[in-house]
């Protein structure tokens, strides 16, 4: 366990945190240095160790510069290891709760210009900007183009035999996934090729005709299926 005391010291004499992890910009210091000023007085203690300052570095800058030279600190007076102090020093820096925004705006509103300023928060803190959502949007699908080219008697009959098709299915499909064009693509030359033709369209018919052909195959499969069942 940790013994400390707490006592009044001159700043002045203080040694500050060599590589202080902890870093304000020049206005929140100045916005540190105007507060001080106006209080008159160091109100939250810097912890030190041996004269040194482990948390308060800028506390105990930004005091000074406010001419307050005075002020209580606590000081540790169990021993300490060079990564005990660094330990310690982290653990003021960066643990630290989170903000509940819609509250902490509701206490900023509340409070006049001066004490607005003098809480160290600005307008910009709760200003949301705008969600650019162009960026986010999906651009069109691409497709690809099939032509197909028929003798004025095949092109009836190709007809006949997808109107058939779509009395023969429960559904009629109007999209497909992006990769049935490369599946079409696929079934036609294989077609082609088990069946020896050399012409597309008819490959196309002849897929039509076969595809008739497993339909009322499986038209019989069910019919026999259900008289089985009865």
């Amino acid at each position: 366990m940790i013994q400390t005391k707490t006592y009044k010291t001159d700043l002045t004499k203080l040694k500050l945190l060599e590589g202080n992890p902890r870093y304000m910009t020049p206005a929140q210091f100045k916005r540190l240095v105007k507060n001080l000023e106006n209080d008159g007085v160091l109100t939250s203690a810097p912890l030190i160790y041996q004269n040194e300052v482990l948390s308060g570095n800028h506390r105990v800058q930004a005091a000074i510069a406010a001419g307050i030279i005075e002020a209580d600190v606590i000081e540790i007076i169990s021993p300490l290891t060079e990564s005990e102090k660094k330990a310690i020093a982290l653990s003021h820096n960066a643990i630290a709760g989170q903000d509940n925004l819609s509250l902490l705006q509701e206490y900023y509103d509340s409070l006049d210009s001066f004490l607005k300023e003098y809480s160290g928060l600005t307008d910009d803190i709760f200003k949301v900007e705008e969600l650019d959502i162009s960026t986010l949007s999906v651009g069109a699908p691409k497709y690809q183009q099939l032509n197909l080219l028929f003798l004025p008697e095949e092109m009836d009959v190709f007809m006949e035999l997808v109107k058939n098709i779509g009395k023969k299915q429960e559904s009629v499909n109007l999209c497909g996934k992006i990769d049935d064009f490369d599946q079409f693509f696929e079934a036609v030359t294989q077609t082609k090729k088990v069946m020896n033709i050399h012409n597309s369209a008819v490959a196309l018919r002849t897929m039509a005709q076969l595809t008739m052909e497993r339909l009322e195959e499986i038209e019989k499969e069910s019919a026999a299926v259900e008289t089985n069942e009865q």
